[in-house]
C-alpha cells in the first residue's frame, strides 16, 4: 500500500471510528478512546499521529490540550 493510500484508509477509518464513539461536532473526544479501535485496524501510532496533523491543517479537526480533539464539521 503506497503512503496516500494507508493516509486514505487511516482518514476513512478515523471517521468510521467516531461515528461508532458517537462523536458530535465541537465535542472534545479523548484520542484514548480513539487509539485502540484504529490500532486494531492496522493503523501505527505514527500513521494516526501524523493524520490528526494532516486533518488540523486542513480544519477538520482541532487538537486540543489533554490528549483530546474535536471535530469541526458535521461527520
Amino acid at each position: 500500500m503506497t503512503g496516500e493510500s494507508r493516509y486514505n484508509g487511516a482518514k476513512a477509518a478515523f471517521f468510521e471510528v467516531l461515528q461508532t464513539l458517537g462523536a458530535e461536532p465541537f465535542t472534545p473526544i479523548s484520542n484514548y478512546e480513539i487509539g485502540p479501535p484504529m490500532i486494531m485496524r492496522g493503523f501505527t501510532e505514527h500513521e494516526i499521529v501524523n493524520m490528526f496533523f494532516s486533518l488540523q491543517v486542513t480544519k477538520e479537526i482541532e487538537l486540543l490540550p489533554g490528549n483530546r480533539l474535536q471535530i469541526l464539521s458535521e461527520l
